[in-house]
């Protein structure tokens, strides 16, 4: 990071290099949430068998780093929906594959104005207005017909 908030995390050369470099800074680094990248280190690292980020070695840092980076490059907030999956399918006895739980939240994310939600479960619900309109327009046809 530009500021140094998260010393201990640290990326060999040859892959920085490859990475998008402006000014000697890492911005793979610079468009992570630090929050996620910081929930995801603890993960990554506990899964590597560290409990900590100061007993891990710096292989074991490496390797949660880079695991990191790809896993929020693909999904920006993977390590909280992974907790969120992890808290609701915990007493579960067919539990859904983590990928097809994501795939439930990408219908669901901020869209533009004029777009619509393809998903919605919700029905439109009708104003009084437009129900008495209707009303009013059943009654006017009735009477008309007669």
């Amino acid at each position: 990071m530009a500021n140094d908030n998260f010393s201990g995390y640290k990326r060999e050369d040859k892959k920085r290099a490859k990475a998008l470099e402006y000014k000697g800074v890492d911005m793979e680094f610079e468009n992570v949430n630090p929050f996620e990248f910081k929930k995801g280190m603890y993960c990554e690292l506990n899964k590597l068998g560290a409990t900590s980020i100061r007993e891990a070695n710096e292989d074991q840092r490496e390797k949660a780093t880079e695991l990191v980076l790809k896993n929020l490059k693909e999904t920006q907030a993977y390590y909280s929906y992974l907790e969120h999956y992890e808290t609701t399918t915990r007493n579960m006895d067919k539990k859904p594959s983590f990928k097809t739980f994501l795939k439930e939240f990408e219908g669901y994310s901020m869209k533009e104005i004029g777009e619509k939600f393809t998903e919605d479960k919700m029905k439109e619900i009708k104003l009084k207005e437009s129900i008495r309109k209707e009303v009013r327009n059943k009654i006017n046809e009735l009477f008309k017909i007669k």
